[in-house]
């Protein structure tokens, strides 16, 4: 109708349309929309293809979403935390936890800072596929999160050695956390300290963390701890050959 009156539909008027069947269930019409928008020499953006991952995730075509979010990287779009939560979702729904699992260091690994609704997807997946163990790791990480954020570091630690005498180890989440707050809390003789067990572990700082630690490097010795840690990141493999982990069984 736009068409016959003139108008000529924009990649956000096509996006909305695919969008609205995606929501609908109606994927195959959506895809029918992909066709004519490329073939009116529009180009997709993130938002178009995150219409089309999440309906093909709750349709459960996860191979298809699979290939779509690898085919979009192909043609250079970046995907961005909205791509992340749908695939995550689809996996885990698709009862592929551990697959899920891999998406989500893969996430933190480019950079992209997990939301309240990725931590979401992540909890209900995990016990939806009898991962309770991790779930709860999961939980005490997110409570440490919690202290670190509303300056309750004192209790942060505590917590994270409960966790330990519990059995239930820090994960790569868990210390990063810590490490950073430490940071910024002018604390670099505990956050070294902390650092060198985390590494002794396996396990590496993620972007945001080593993004800290960088800047500190200017401003400190020669021979400094800090200085002598940052360097071993460069050859320290982690256990698992990932750069971030999510959990750690208890």
């Amino acid at each position: 109708m736009m068409v016959r009156r003139g108008l000529h539909p924009d990649v956000i008027t096509y996006s909305a349309l695919i969008d609205g069947y995606c929501l609908r269930g109606e994927i195959d019409e959506a895809e029918k929309v992909l066709d004519g928008m490329v073939e009116k020499e529009l180009v997709p953006n993130i938002i178009t293809y995150n219409s089309l991952i999440n309906g093909y995730c709750k349709k459960k075509r996860i191979g298809k979403a699979m290939r779509l979010f690898e085919e979009i990287q192909d043609k250079g779009l970046i995907p961005d935390v909205v791509t992340y939560n749908s695939m995550l979702q689809g996996l885990f729904e698709s009862g592929n936890p551990a697959a899920a699992r891999e998406l989500f260091n893969e996430m933190q690994a480019k950079g992209h800072t997990p939301t309240v609704l990725t931590y979401g997807i992540l909890f209900h997946g995990m016990c939806k596929n009898s991962q309770t163990t991790d779930a709860l790791a999961l939980f005490r990480s997110l409570v440490i999160r919690v202290y670190c954020e509303e300056g309750l570091l004192v209790k942060g630690k505590e917590l994270l050695r409960k966790m330990e005498v519990n059995g239930c180890l820090p994960n790569s989440f868990t210390y990063n956390l810590i490490v950073r707050e430490l940071l910024k809390k002018n604390e670099p003789g505990e956050a070294e300290i902390l650092l060198e067990e985390m590494i002794n572990r396996g396990f590496m700082p993620d972007h945001a963390t080593f993004e800290n630690l960088l800047v500190r490097i200017p401003n400190v010795g020669k021979d400094s701890r800090l200085r002598t840690i940052v360097l071993k990141l460069t050859s320290v493999e982690r256990k698992d050959g990932k750069i971030s982990n999510i959990t750690s069984p208890c």
